[in-house]
């Protein structure tokens, strides 16, 4: 022990008796060294101390008595590590870092009772600062050695629990930094920003509670990178008022209400996260708040992304998925943006515009809605440029007085369109409630002044009165379908009624031999091509054909590029005169399992409908047999399948995909299923070579160079990356390109005049940062 290194042994001679005396003793700096034990007293820090237990962490409890007030701390850089700090009543302030004190936490838990961290109550402005600019990973050293301001409050590896109304509470002007910190079952809400306070959290959990997880008021600021609010009674993520936050690498999931809701005038930028489970919305903005989403992925809930506001919010490359109500939906008055946002099975619109709404969608997918997947409401104006529409009953409705513009936009596999389909020419689609001859005339003279063709006597319109088939592309036009992979893309799939395009079965096979990996696979696709020319010479030839089942089991984790090759399939089967169309339908439980009795059978026989001519690809078909369920709509959907298959087994081929470990248990359920999927095929997932591959294919087909130092560092950078459920493989690849590229955008826009080399390299600086 070192000199200035105190004591604290109730029952040892020469030591203290309680932490209060010890702390009556300590010169600054000293450490204070407590026998395990329970300490039923209540003390206060007014110099730097260090407190830790002499026999490991959890040995030592603080049992803070009824009235005694809180632990308190009132000196800068103080230091708790590895005590229980247990209160007696959870709705009372148990820990309390003071104004201009500051203190950290590790290893530490602190139960029954809230942790305040206080500092200066002035109101004042927005500050200048945006949060983007805020570091977030500064350590708050200096701060917690001269505090200037608030209270300053560290945590590393430390547990709140119990507490009511709020674990911790943030405010004035203080600073708080919470790494590897988990906060549990709170009655109320977890974390309290407010003032001018910055939060700043690494590997923060906030598991559970009654209210919100996070809440931000005021104008103070939040950020957090890989961390995950998990459960709250309430939303996930709150901000109020002026406040501001900054998501990176996060998950919010399984709120009661929403997974991130901004009210008044906040903001929040949130980027390469996950917001899955939402009872209402994932994401909700309102008043005149603000979000930036970058590569979110909005899962399941009433709606996906609910955009109530005023002011113009961004979406980039985010996927919204799974809704049981609306995908996207924009209230009256507001104007976001959104590219290369992908929406799929929506239970009701994929995009909903409300009364007076407007937004700008450019390169969207919208695909499997319920109902139509675009609804523009009463004077509705958006704007529409690439977009497409996939395996819909219908693409578009408006409503009176709505006049959206549609730029090179597409339908595919659409019931009734009123979009062009781009492989098989324009349908003529009337104006729906009066989107009427002005907007068409508004089309046309675009289409002129913009280059487009002119519309002449007899060209159908689209539903803005756009001319001809819109985007004008054919078939090449549509490659890329909505589910392709890093390294392929598909031809859109015929609409009813419509002779498909004849392609070439070499040019199928080469496309199939391009795809990055997967040789088993292709030598198997390839063998089983080979196998089913002779079936269909035989015929030809008047020979019985040999008994060969068609369907497939696809074994592999996500992003493996199995929805890639199911399409493929489907063109070669269309090639050998085996599919009428060729075409992909891709359904999941939701499309195939209702929610009575009575709705699964036909709901199951509307999707095997659609896909007559082509393919049925369900994903993740483990999900219609739940594990340890006997009684499930799912087995009905099975049946019904089974028997569909039996009574059209040369119309449609099935092909059922998911998880290796999955699917053995998904063929069991059924003896049907068994006779009919006699084949599976494995798909492996792709080595750190080939995920470069990818992203060097898509740095390509984008105009894009990779610098010999970028490959390098890409290929570092991909082998680091842990394997685990949330790896996406080829989905991996693609994020990580789009990073890239708007990295480099970032970069290239400093120079003063940069060369056309420079708009197309991407160097090692582009990469992102590893967390």
């Amino acid at each position: 022990m070192t000199d200035d290194q105190i004591r604290v042994a109730p029952r040892s001679k020469g030591a203290h008796r309680t932490i209060t005396e010890a702390l009556g003793a300590a010169p600054a700096g000293a450490v204070i060294s407590i026998a395990p034990g329970e300490y039923r007293e209540s003390f206060r820090l007014i110099r730097r101390v260090t407190l830790l237990p002499q026999h490991g962490t959890g040995s030592v409890t603080v049992a803070v008595p009824a009235a005694a007030g809180a632990v308190a701390v009132a000196a800068p850089n103080c230091r708790i590590r590895g005590l229980v700090i247990r209160g007696h009543d959870p709705g009372e302030a148990l820990l309390r870092v003071e104004d201009a004190a500051g203190l950290t936490l590790e290893d530490c838990i602190v139960t029954h009772g809230r942790v305040e961290v206080l500092g200066s109550r002035g109101t004042t402005p927005r500050p200048d600062r945006p949060v983007g600019d805020i570091p977030l990973d500064h350590d708050l050293s200096a701060e917690l050695a001269d505090p200037t301001a608030g209270g300053v409050l560290v945590t590393r590896r430390t547990k709140l629990r119990a507490a009511r109304h709020t674990a911790l509470h943030v405010t004035g002007d203080a600073l708080a930094r919470l790494d590897d910190t988990a906060i549990e079952g709170v009655e109320g809400i977890g974390v309290a920003v407010s003032g001018t306070a910055v939060l700043r959290a690494h590997q923060l959990r906030v598991h559970g509670g009654s209210g919100s997880s996070l809440r931000a008021r005021d104008t103070s600021r939040v950020l957090l990178r890989a961390s995950g609010l998990f459960g709250p009674g309430r939303n996930g993520l709150l901000v109020q008022d002026a406040a501001e936050a900054l998501l990176t690498d996060c998950r919010v999931e399984n709120a009661a209400r929403s997974g991130v809701r901004l009210d008044h005038t906040a903001r929040a930028e949130i980027g390469e996260s996950t917001i899955a489970g939402a009872r209402l919305s994932g994401v909700e903005v309102r008043d005149q708040a603000r979000v930036a989403l970058r590569g979110v992925w909005v899962a399941g809930g009433e709606t996906g992304v609910r955009l109530r506001s005023t002011e113009e919010s961004v979406l980039l490359h985010c996927s919204v998925t799974g809704q049981q109500g609306n995908g996207v939906e924009l209230g009256a008055g507001s104007d976001p943006r959104l590219r290369g946002v992908r929406v799929t099975r929506s239970g009701k619109h994929g995009v909903l515009v409300g009364e007076g709404g407007r937004g700008t969608f450019d390169h969207c997918d919208v695909i499997a809605s319920g109902f139509p997947a675009l609804h523009i409401g009463r004077d509705g104006a958006p704007r529409f440029r690439g977009c497409r529409v996939f395996d819909s009953a219908n693409d578009v409705a408006l409503s009176e007085g709505a006049s959206p513009e549609f730029e090179n936009c597409q339908a595919i596999n659409v019931g009734s369109p009123r979009l062009s389909s781009a492989s098989y020419g324009a349908r003529a689609a009337g104006g729906a409630g009066g989107a009427g001859k002005g907007a068409a005339s508004r089309g046309s003279k675009r289409g002129e002044r913009d280059g487009g063709p002119p519309r002449g006597p007899g060209a159908p319109a689209g539903p803005a009165g756009q001319a001809g088939p819109v985007g004008g592309g054919g078939a090449s036009a549509a490659r890329g379908g909505p589910a392709a992979a890093a390294t392929n893309a598909s031809p859109p799939e015929p609409e009813q009624g419509e002779a498909p395009v004849a392609e070439s079965l070499s040019d199928l096979l080469a496309e199939l031999d391009e795809l990055v990996g997967l040789e088993n696979v292709k030598r198997d696709v390839g063998g089983m091509v080979k196998l089913m020319q002779t079936v269909r010479m035989r015929q030809e030839a008047g020979l019985p054909a040999p008994p060969l089942s068609r369907h497939l089991v696809f074994a592999g984790n996500p992003g493996t590029g199995k929805t890639t090759v199911a399409r493929l399939y489907g063109r070669l089967l269309h090639a050998l005169g085996l599919l009428s169309h060729g075409h992909l339908i891709e359904v999941d439980r939701s499309a195939l399992v209702g929610e009575y009795i009575g709705h699964t059978g036909p709901k199951t026989t509307e999707a095997f409908q659609r896909a007559r001519g082509g393919v049925l690809f369900i994903d993740e078909a483990y999900a219609l047999t739940p594990p340890g369920v006997t009684q499930d709509f799912g087995l009905e959907a099975i049946a019904t399948l089974v028997k569909l298959m039996e009574d059209h087994r040369d119309e449609v081929v099935v092909i059922a995909a998911g998880y290796p470990g999955d699917m053995e248990r998904f063929i069991s359920s059924n003896p049907g299923l068994a006779s009919r999927f006699t084949r599976s095929l494995l798909f492996a997932d792709y080595s750190t070579e080939e995920l470069v591959e990818i992203v060097e294919h898509h740095a390509r087909r984008h105009r894009y160079e990779l610098t010999a130092a970028a490959r390098k560092a890409l290929s570092t950078h991909i082998g680091a990356i842990p394997r685990g459920d949330r790896f996406g493989n080829g989905r991996t690849a693609r994020q990580l390109f789009q990073r890239m590229t708007e990295s480099q955008a970032m970069r290239v826009a400093e120079l003063t005049s940069p060369q056309a080399s420079d708009l197309m390299a991407l160097d090692e600086n582009d990469l992102p940062v590893p967390s």
